[in-house]
């Protein structure tokens, strides 16, 4: 019942909503899961709506999934809590809500720097190289469409949708669409420089337009792709970062629109 609920629940709310995709929920993330009878299955894909609450410093996870804790919608609220005694007794500690209260735990694999050793870090060398995730990770204050498999995590004993395969930004009705994407940039503020523990893109106002915020080292590699529509705010915790210069840039989803471009700099 409780899954029939949900399926109309977001039938009614994608009808009445506008948003950004990146396609459908997408199996093959499995390949790129380490360890995967650590997440017993609830639901093998399922989508719904949540407010994005905290991004967790993606560095410290160890194993390069990128945790994202969101305010799921009413109509999901349930599944922060939900449990079977069987997924239970799988527990390897003692079973949990989450710290964060009411929220559900979501993870974009293969996201941060694996830093776990040993077997583990063999494992998800294994699952990740060569490949990265290409959705992009929401701004908190967004809200979102999450895709992926509804699971158990038996380490810490607590609810996810892991892994993610999907992640839509939806822009509020009332939005006025930027045409070309060329005032969004004007007034933008990049502080502190150089940071510390914390850096802040900061626009005038909401894009309203997807607008990305890639990030870079200095060699050009690609390290995170962030997602903004409805917020004017970025703010990243670079505390476990390398000290150092870093590459940005600006960008229009919408024609892959560069707006602007430049560099910050790292300093602990």
């Amino acid at each position: 019942m409780k899954k029939r609920l949900l399926l109309i629940a977001l039938c009614i709310f994608v009808a009445k909503s506008e948003f950004f995709g990146q396609g459908l929920c997408d199996t093959t993330y499995w390949n790129h899961t380490y360890l995967n009878n650590r997440l017993p299955i609830y639901d093998s894909c399922v989508t719904i709506g949540a407010l994005i609450e905290l991004l967790d410093p993606p560095l410290l996870t160890g194993d390069a999934d990128y945790h994202i804790y969101t305010l799921p919608d009413p109509a999901f609220a349930w599944m922060v809590s939900y449990r079977t005694p069987e997924f239970q007794a799988r527990c390897l500690g003692t079973d949990s809500l989450l710290q964060f209260p009411g929220c559900l735990n979501v993870e974009e694999i293969c996201k941060g720097i694996i830093i776990d050793g040993g077997t583990d870090g063999a494992l998800i060398h294994a699952a990740c190289d060569n490949w990265s995730d290409t959705t992009y990770l929401p701004n908190v204050g967004e809200h979102v469409l999450i895709t992926g498999p509804f699971v158990y995590d038996t380490v810490h004993c607590w609810n996810e949708i892991h892994p993610v395969s999907q992640c839509s930004v939806i822009v509020p009705p009332s939005c006025i669409h930027e045409v070309d994407g060329s005032s969004l940039v004007d007034g933008l503020k990049i502080f502190p420089q150089p940071a510390n523990f914390r850096i802040s893109f900061q626009f005038k106002q909401a894009p309203c337009s997807l607008v990305l915020v890639k990030l870079y080292n200095i060699h050009g590699q690609q390290l995170f792709v962030y997602a903004l529509s409805g917020t004017t705010t970025l703010n990243l915790d670079v505390s476990t970062w390398a000290a150092g210069d870093y590459l940005y840039s600006i960008v229009l989803k919408e024609g892959n629109k560069s707006l602007k471009s430049g560099k910050f700099t790292i300093s602990h």
